[in-house]
């Protein structure tokens, strides 16, 4: 098993991240022309107390998404070409931004979000993109899923869509814990031979490092809900396809211990809400970044740790991945 990777996937990486450098300033000021910023009304950790989803001090644009989804679609459109599937992706994809770069410019209502969500992710399965059958790693063969398929990967897209959002709340934090998944997944898909998806990711990888150089702390731009529910979207869709491409559901086993930390974020929010009687879709400030960050940690001492966990889980969904990919 050898890492292979293309001159396709070097271009469409370089491509994307010098886009991604250019264009992030130019959203940047574009963004507080327009007046898509968050503006704090008060201390950061009084900000985060009531609720909101952002600790920032001062008026932050939130169109970093914008310079990522171009830069992206680019380098994509520019070097590749793309099977049914994947442009099923990318309209997905293409639903989610525009719906949610609209929430960010006026604030729709959640269940008005959700079904954007549900409609992306219908489009996707319409495309074919689904999962078929679970594999069985210790005995061989596989475990056929029918119309259970279909719903199992519903709850994924939507489920990970939202998941990487409420992560979404440090500066660098899902950027960069989204780009080490990225990362992961290509990693997988090189040693797997999958060009077309290999460039796929590592063209969406350059664009989310090049807006990271000024998203890290202290962030000048913020990803907005536009590009943070695009690489959730993005990221779920993708693996599912992945696990199309392989006669075992590998590349599955990947996204599932990458994207822990979102996951459990997903889960801990659903039970702690559930236990307040509140909606599942209203922000509250229960979040383990903001209890680290209660407790005094600063937010570039946070973003590391999840950093350093995220790589963990990633290394150990490989290892298990490649382990059981025949």
């Amino acid at each position: 098993m050898h890492l292979v990777v293309t001159q396709a996937q070097f271009w469409s990486f370089l491509l994307a991240l010098a886009l991604s450098l250019v264009l992030t300033p130019v959203f940047m000021r574009l963004g507080l022309r327009l007046g898509i910023t968050d503006k704090p009304t008060a201390s950061a950790e009084e900000s985060v107390r009531r609720g909101r989803q952002r600790v920032n001090q001062k008026v932050t644009p939130r169109t970093g998404g914008i310079a990522i989804v171009i830069a992206f679609i680019v380098a994509v459109f520019f070097f590749d070409s793309l099977t049914v599937q994947l442009k099923g992706i990318l309209i997905g994809g293409g639903i989610v931004f525009i719906g949610m770069l609209l929430d960010d410019m006026f604030d729709i209502p959640a269940l008005l979000k959700l079904l954007i969500q549900s409609v992306a992710a219908v489009v996707v399965i319409a495309f074919g993109v689904r999962v078929t059958a679970f594999t069985n790693f210790f005995h061989g063969g596989c475990f056929p899923l029918g119309i259970g398929g279909i719903i199992l990967t519903y709850f994924w897209i939507v489920g990970i869509t939202n998941a990487l959002n409420l992560i979404d709340g440090l500066d660098g934090l899902a950027g960069g814990v989204a780009a080490l998944i990225l990362l992961a997944m290509f990693f997988f898909a090189a040693l797997k031979g999958m060009a077309t998806m290999g460039a796929i990711l590592v063209a969406l990888l350059g664009a989310v490092l090049g807006f990271l150089v000024f998203n890290y702390n202290p962030a000048k731009i913020f990803l907005g809900d536009a590009g943070s529910e695009f690489l959730g979207f993005m990221i779920a869709s993708l693996s599912v396809y992945g696990a199309l491409k392989l006669p075992t559901t590998v590349m599955l086993v990947v996204s599932v211990f990458a994207l822990g930390i979102p996951i459990a974020e997903t889960v801990s929010s659903i039970f702690r809400r559930a236990a307040r009687h509140q909606s599942p879709m209203v922000a509250d400030n229960g979040h383990f970044h903001y209890l680290l960050l209660f407790r005094g940690w600063s937010q570039r001492r946070i973003t590391t740790v999840y950093y350093l966990v995220t790589f963990a889980l990633c290394s150990i969904g490989l290892a298990i991945a490649l382990l059981g990919a025949h």
